[in-house]
């Protein structure tokens, strides 16, 4: 029997986040039509929430900065610090794609960008963190909105949820089901899956990642697993379901967080006892579990004037500071008293630190020392949050969904949050920049293969 559709298009895209967007902008240019479909962008994204912090190489800045690298070099850093939990080929294929996403942004959609040379980031052999003006990546989505509003084949459908796929007797994807009530049956050729991963789920994380289930999330509210389960439902393969980033910088009680760089230019970081007790230059993915086994859940981040300076241009630290999240002092036993630690016992855990540095070495193992610290000191007190889940649906390297068996579901893609990232299982295999590569990257790729195959025929 014919399904009677409400609408007919070539391309459904379930999903207005980085992965979505910038999906329906490579498809509308290479002259698909298409519906974006989202659940409600007030919601906001995890792109949004992000420092828009893109890797790649082989960059016009990097090349004016005079920074080389390659994508083989950074699928190496990426395999290394998943410790080898990670399709390579889907890996070097999404940084050899980088090059693109930086040319498309940047020339076709109109972003400025530029590289970040503040600091490097943990397991990072080469400078490559390109971003936006403030380092936010609201800065990323709206941008691909104003430049997707000059297709007249794309149709963006705002509070319009996708609630599920429709397939044929074959298995095969021929739309989705979309509005509150599944109300709404629209026809396609091709669907991609760019919803978010499912860290607001919580159901789900007690069944995938139970240590975190209670954790509080940071990221993006609509993050419910949705595409995930429509793929389950069609016998998709998953992986990686305990993959996700935890996010070690946030501040508690003031919504706001302080930024990589922190660390990474010097900054000291002791828990409620005063003492040292891991070291501050490890990912902020890994750092989340660390902090919420300390004293109270939580640590104290202390730096100076240098550091709350380079890093102020940060939209993401500018809100820390309006928030009135950092206390400042004259001296570090006066930032210590302030958050009612014991002020001697911090002056021996410095006093013992500077020491270390200048013999250069560490017993925590911190490798990055950035400068000593100088007066007046600034301090905030942070905890471990879930930032987003990077487990999902098994894609090939085309953004393709897999079955169990390995065959393909004809006509579906995934990317973003829906598939599987590259950072294996647990929060240790996040490397800064990973949920932007797969978001951008998926998008780019999954839109132009679905577009080749739609000429095709």
């Amino acid at each position: 029997m014919a399904i009677e559709w409400d609408m007919e298009t070539d391309l459904v895209i379930v999903g207005a986040g980085g992965c979505g967007l910038m999906a329906a902008f490579v498809a509308a240019k290479l002259g698909v039509e298409l519906i974006l479909l989202e659940k409600d962008s007030r919601l906001g994204c995890n792109t949004d929430l992000a420092s828009g912090s893109i890797a790649a190489w082989g960059t016009r800045f990097q090349k004016a900065a005079g920074i080389a690298g390659t994508p083989e070099q950074m699928a190496d850093d990426i395999m290394r610090k998943n410790h080898g939990q990670a399709d390579r080929a889907i890996v070097l294929e999404l940084c050899r794609r980088t090059l693109d996403v930086v040319d498309t942004l940047v020339d076709e959609v109109g972003l400025d960008l530029t590289l970040n040379t503040d600091a490097g980031r943990f397991g990072h052999s080469f400078l490559r963190m390109h971003n936006p003006k403030g380092k936010s990546g609201a800065r990323i989505t709206r941008a691909l909105h104003e430049a997707l509003a000059r297709f007249p084949n794309a149709t963006f459908a705002d509070r319009t949820p996708g609630a599920g796929l429709v397939t044929d007797a074959s298995g095969a994807v021929i739309g989705v089901r979309a509005g509150e009530r599944g109300e709404q049956s629209i026809g396609a050729t091709k669907v991609i899956l760019a919803c978010d991963g499912f860290g607001a789920n919580r159901e789900m994380l007690r069944r995938y990642i139970l240590d975190i289930a209670d954790v509080e999330c940071i990221g993006a509210q609509g993050n419910t697993g949705d595409g995930i389960r429509w793929g389950l439902e069609l016998g998709a393969a998953v992986e990686h379901m305990s993959g996700h980033q935890g996010h070690g910088y946030v501040i508690p009680g003031y919504g706001t967080r302080l930024v990589p760089e922190v660390p990474l230019l010097g900054a000291v970081m002791v828990n409620a006892d005063g003492a040292r007790f891991d070291r501050e230059d490890q990912g902020y993915s890994e750092l989340a579990g660390v902090l919420l086994k300390q004293p109270r859940g939580v640590a104290y981040m202390f730096f100076d004037q240098w550091i709350y300076d380079v890093v102020l241009p940060n939209e993401h630290f500018r809100d820390t500071v309006a928030a009135g999240a950092l206390k400042s002092a004259a001296t570090i036993e006066e930032l210590a008293g302030a958050f009612q630690l014991d002020p001697q016992r911090v002056r021996a855990t410095f006093d013992e630190y500077y020491a270390n540095v200048k013999a250069g070495r560490d017993p925590l193992g911190r490798e990055t020392f950035g400068k000593l610290l100088e007066a007046p000191f600034y301090g905030a007190m942070i905890t471990g949050t879930l930032a987003h889940t990077q487990g999902g649906l098994k894609v090939d390297v085309h953004g393709r969904v897999l079955r169990i068996d390995g065959s393909v579901i004809p006509n579906l893609y995934a990317g973003g949050g829906t598939a599987a990232g590259v950072s294996g299982d647990g929060a240790s295999g996040y490397l800064s920049g990973n949920g932007l590569l797969t978001a951008l990257g998926f998008g780019l790729i999954a839109a132009e293969h679905a577009a080749a195959a739609l000429r095709a025929g």
